[in-house]
């Protein structure tokens, strides 16, 4: 999914974003909101939280944004990369507030199935689904940024060597091996249910 909104458009909008000019803001909220909602989603697998969280990414961006720098010569991916650099910041320390607590929230607990039947395919579905995140949960963390930013997110090559600060091959060489370990992965969970 590609950004809706040229460089030099981006750069008009942001100025007048830090202005905190209201229709700005929003059109940033628009461009940015379901796929950092994704981002967020696909690590937590809990849509509550994930929909809270980017709540607190767009607080944090509209707090930061009037010392935020454009970067006049990338500006989509540099501010792209930088939302995404906030959104895995507060990734971050809601892992940690979690570790440190004792208890279980009812939230987290499992819900109790519906008196409805769920259809096969969704149940398939969403098992594959599950297979699939744990075994993305398997990779080292680069590797697991790099399969959820490019498929996940469908960022461009480019905007995921912006977002960790990498060139775009070593982004590249880092998908092949992450690519290569999910085989593996996945093959190995498909022998050991067979």
């Amino acid at each position: 999914m590609q950004d809706v909104c040229t460089d030099a458009e981006m750069i008009a909008l942001l100025r007048e974003a830090q202005r905190s000019d209201p229709v700005a803001c929003d059109r940033l909220y628009t461009l940015y909101s379901d796929k950092i909602f994704r981002y967020l989603y696909v690590r937590l697998g809990q849509r509550e939280v994930a929909e809270d969280l980017t709540a607190d990414v767009f607080v944090r961006m509209l707090r930061e944004l009037p010392r935020y720098r454009a970067d006049t010569t990338r500006p989509v991916a540099a501010f792209s990369a930088w939302l995404y650099r906030v959104a895995s910041n507060l990734l971050t320390d809601h892992y940690r507030r979690q570790r440190h607590r004792h208890h279980l929230d009812i939230s987290e607990q499992t819900a109790l199935p519906s008196s409805e039947p769920v259809p096969f395919h969704q149940a398939a579905a969403a098992e594959e689904r599950n297979v699939l995140l744990d075994a993305v949960g398997q990779l080292g963390d680069e590797q697991q940024r790099v399969v959820l930013y490019r498929f996940a997110d469908q960022l461009s090559v480019r905007a995921v060597a912006s977002a960790m600060g990498k060139t775009e091959g070593a982004i590249k060489a880092l998908q092949h091996r992450a690519l290569e370990n999910l085989r593996r992965i996945l093959a190995a969970t498909d022998r050991a249910a067979s």
